[in-house]
């Protein structure tokens, strides 16, 4: 699972965030995604600013045992429009590793325009990641 990042999460990390997407009064949410009773995993989106705008960024995390059958995609769609309907941010981001190819074809697939590669700190380190957008 973390194949495409920095490194992994320390617990105190990974404790942390998890605090986060617990909080009711941050501006995002945190969607789990199931086929049925099963977990696969999960989308996110949340605040990011970016220049001087303040947009949102988007993420998603799926189990290695249910990668490849078309979940992040039918979820990354039922997320973006989430996202539409909170009408607060012109645009959505996305900050996929530049290796990660699965993940970029997902964000070409659901209509994200690649802006182009950017150094993305993450995780005490940084990822050379793509920037896509996907104007709301």
């Amino acid at each position: 699972m973390t194949a495409h990042q920095v490194r992994a999460e320390s617990d105190e990390e990974l404790e942390k965030r998890h605090t986060r997407y617990l909080r009711t009064d941050a501006p995002g949410q945190v969607l789990v995604v199931c086929d049925g009773d099963a977990v696969v995993g999960s989308v996110a989106f949340w605040e990011h600013t970016d220049g001087d705008d303040v947009v949102w960024e988007a993420g998603w995390s799926i189990l290695p045992e249910f990668q490849g059958r078309g979940y992040a995609g039918r979820a990354l769609e039922a997320l973006i429009g989430v996202i539409r309907s909170e009408g607060t941010h012109s645009a959505v981001h996305a900050y996929p590793s530049v290796d990660n190819a699965p993940s970029n074809a997902l964000c070409r697939r659901a209509g994200f325009v690649l802006r182009g590669t950017t150094p993305f700190p993450f995780r005490g380190g940084v990822l050379l990641s793509n920037d896509w957008v996907l104007e709301l």
